[in-house]
């Protein structure tokens, strides 16, 4: 492989203007610059991009944390964040909290050792105080994706789930419900607690009481949803419709339901949330809340450039989810609520 002493005798210039040619900098003239780029393709010299990263200050990469690296939510956010970034010819490095906040707390630093331009962080469980701090203390830009931390709204780029909370129950009400059962995530993540606020603020509007007993906690994962049903037939409490925190756990409740007997709309209505990409292939196909996942994994990344490169810009921060019904509810039927058997 050719050094860089090589490339500046074949190019007939100092070693100091092959540095400034590879480090970018515009004090080269044009025909020098040409020169030594022909230089360095002939030879097949390739930067240190450690070096490089050093003399710049930049690591041309920016830094994400996600919950976690499976799942149709988290794959679709990292694809548009990393196609943005490759557009403008950086690499997205990725790494995962886990669902720990000492997990959150490794993956950040791994990154901030790496001198990532940028980081991209989705935080379930490292307080507000604590990534305030954080984001004053390193000169790293921090951009939170969907969450919102009041001191750092300009650098959030996040989802009002409380609407599609709200949305996805209010979908029930119109069609007659008045017995909903509510599915949650797991409520240690900030999404998932403003979805149930969501469902309690639709019952309210309509003077209904919030019921306890309609409520279970689930976990964001299909099993989670054949669990939770489970748990709210052995209640033994009426219900005609079921509003569920995520489409992975309403694959799980409907086949829950399917598997005691009960008809999907037939017995009970049932509204996801997300809609990823099976939920209007199931039987019956998934009637849901569509999150613009894609949209802000995109404004994350384009944010997290600007940032980077030290560019102040307009923020589209706050996101609005939207209902896509299909088939998986319907109006209250005459006939009696489901209870366990």
């Amino acid at each position: 492989m050719a050094t860089i002493r090589e490339v500046s005798k074949h190019a007939q210039v100092s070693v100091a203007t092959v540095s400034r040619v590879v480090n970018g900098n515009k004090w080269v003239a044009e025909a020098t610059r040409q020169r030594v780029l022909e230089a360095m393709a002939e030879l097949g010299y390739q930067p240190n991009s450690f070096a490089r990263s050093l003399a710049t200050n930049k690591s041309e990469t920016i830094g994400m944390v996600v919950g976690d690296l499976s799942g149709p939510f988290f794959g679709e956010m990292m694809q548009y964040a990393e196609q943005v970034v490759r557009d403008a010819g950086k690499h997205l490095i990725i790494t995962s909290g886990h669902s720990t906040l000492d997990e959150e707390r490794d993956a950040v630093q791994f990154l901030l050792k790496r001198r990532c331009d940028a980081l991209i962080l989705h935080l379930d469980l490292m307080p507000d105080a604590e990534i305030v701090e954080l984001s004053q203390r390193q000169s790293t830009p921090i951009i939170l994706v969907n969450r919102l931390v009041p001191d750092l709204a300009e650098q959030c780029v996040y989802l009002d789930n409380e609407a599609g909370g709200f949305l996805a129950t209010r979908h029930l009400l119109e069609r007659g419900h008045r017995r909903i059962a509510c599915v949650t995530g797991p409520l240690y993540k900030a999404d998932a607690r403003a979805r149930l606020a969501g469902y309690r603020r639709a019952l309210d509007s309509v003077g209904l009481d919030y019921d306890e007993q309609l409520v279970v906690e689930g976990d964001f994962l299909e099993p989670g949803g054949e669990v939770a049903v489970a748990a709210l037939l052995a209640r033994q409490v009426a219900f005609s419709a079921v509003v569920v925190g995520n489409d992975l756990m309403a694959i799980g409740a409907i086949n829950g339901f399917k598997q005691r007997g009960l008809n999907i709309p037939g017995d009970v209505s049932l509204v996801g949330y997300d809609d990823v990409l099976m939920a209007g292939y199931l039987e019956p196909p998934l009637t849901t809340v569509r999150v613009p996942v894609a949209e802000f994994g995109s404004e994350a990344g384009r944010l997290a450039l600007k940032l980077g490169e030290g560019i102040d810009c307009e923020i589209h921060n706050r996101f609005l989810p939207t209902l896509i019904e299909r088939g998986s509810t319907a109006d209250l039927a005459p006939q009696p609520s489901p209870t366990a058997a």
